[in-house]
């Protein structure tokens, strides 16, 4: 049996703004979010790339290489000034964006 020990209540969920390439490489200078759950003190342990094409369809990619990276002591970050703290519903639906391509 897999147990999550990870509440919610230990995570915080964040976004970055970003410009430049997609990492799927469709989206060149361009921009877009990267959303983080993210433990308080910056480990981050799940991560996505969000843009939105010029059609208005949403693209989401998962981030796996950002998972146990830590913003402050790996990114070198001094504080968590450059992430916007947002809802877990909106991170969420960053998620079930992911799944739902997935899927199809």
């Amino acid at each position: 049996m897999n147990v999550n020990h990870e509440t919610t209540r230990e995570m915080i969920f964040t976004k970055e703004y970003w410009t430049g390439d997609s990492r799927d490489g469709a989206v060149v200078n361009g921009d877009g979010y990267h959303y983080y759950r993210m433990r308080p003190e910056g480990l981050i342990v799940e991560a996505y790339e969000f843009y939105e094409t010029d059609d208005g369809v949403e693209v989401v990619s998962p981030l796996p290489e950002m998972q146990n990276v830590n913003w402050l002591d790996d990114l070198g970050f001094e504080d968590m000034d450059a992430l916007d703290r947002i809802d877990e519903s909106e991170f969420s639906r960053i998620r079930e964006l992911t799944q739902a391509a997935e899927k199809s």
